[in-house]
């Protein structure tokens, strides 16, 4: 049992109730198992519009949700400069977040660990440079292509009963009447040349985790104050599908010969094609239905409060 001395304790959780995968008994187990650490714990929600709202008294912010919860709350903290801890329990469909630093799904387990790194103050938290899309924040990755049009695709009746099988179905769809894409691409790199790049279909990855275990590049960290950027030159089927059997082995997709890989930090979409490709584009596991003009790494940051094992 850890002992606070005196250690003032308030927690507010945030949870997503659009999101396929809340549940309010989940909630209430994490609830909960904080209380049992004499924290006082505070539930709130976000809205219809994504609206988040945040109390300056509080030591610790706790996401109940996935990454898409997560992007809300942190483009919230961005925008209002928020710089209390944040924690993520793994509560939706996919948990990339969660998955790379380490949250434990049990909600007892959870608590105990994230109140031994609250305690533990900055020794244990992790310094997230935000990256955005058109000035909104998000947290893992982004893509445009064929999965992207596959995540706008996908039946949110399946995704509640099948979690992230939804998203292999609807690309399974694709393969009949396969889209084909064309974008330009203009880049800063991470150590400050530019540069342009034509590819059929992209992804960018801040974190280390795509669409569940799989890894994009191995050197991504939330930690680094780059992303990286993959471009498929070409992505007709058969290139797609030996992308997609790469990352799935655990190997490394940039040894493709049509796979460019390149940190950086900036990006501008100089043109999409054909009309369409503006339903191409995916954040975080949500569909993004408008086309994408600029990606970069802010000066904003966004602390983790990192689990301790005992």
């Amino acid at each position: 049992m850890l002992y606070f001395d005196g250690f003032v304790k308030y927690i507010i959780a945030i949870c997503n109730p659009a999101s396929g995968t809340h549940c309010d008994l989940k909630l209430e187990d994490l609830q909960l198992a904080f209380q049992v650490y004499s924290a006082s714990v505070t539930t709130t929600q976000t809205t219809i519009e994504g609206d988040v709202r945040f109390d300056s008294e509080c030591n610790l912010i706790c996401v109940s949700g996935g990454d898409g919860a997560l992007r809300l709350v942190v483009r919230a903290a961005a925008e209002k400069n928020v710089q209390t801890p944040i924690c993520v329990y793994p509560a939706g469909t996919v948990n990339l977040i969660a998955r790379e630093i380490g949250y434990p799904s049990q909600p007892d387990l959870f608590a105990s660990q994230v109140m031994a790194g609250l305690i533990k103050g900055q020794s244990a938290r992790l310094y997230a440079p935000v990256v955005t899309y058109d000035d909104q924040a998000f947290v893992a990755c982004l893509s445009a292509g064929p999965d992207g049009l596959a995540v706008a695709e996908h039946s949110p009746s399946l995704k509640k009963r099948l979690g992230g099988t939804a998203y292999a179905i609807a690309a399974l769809k694709l393969l009949f009447g396969w889209p084909q894409f064309r974008f330009e691409l203009e880049m800063e790199k991470a150590e400050g040349s530019k540069n342009t790049v034509f590819c059929e279909a992209f992804y960018i990855a801040k974190g280390q985790h795509y669409a569940g275990n799989w890894t994009l590049a191995p050197e991504a960290h939330l930690g680094a104050d780059k992303f990286y950027l993959l471009a498929l030159e070409t992505a007709k089927r058969r290139h797609f599908l030996r992308f997609t059997l790469q990352i799935a082995m655990g190997h490394d997709p940039a040894n493709l010969p049509f796979v460019t890989k390149v940190a950086a930090r900036s990006l501008v979409v100089k043109s999409c094609s054909p009309d369409q490709a503006q339903q191409a584009f995916q954040i975080d596991g949500d569909a993004l239905l408008h086309a994408v003009k600029s990606i970069k790494i802010t000066k904003n940051t966004i602390r983790y409060c990192l689990p301790i094992k005992d």
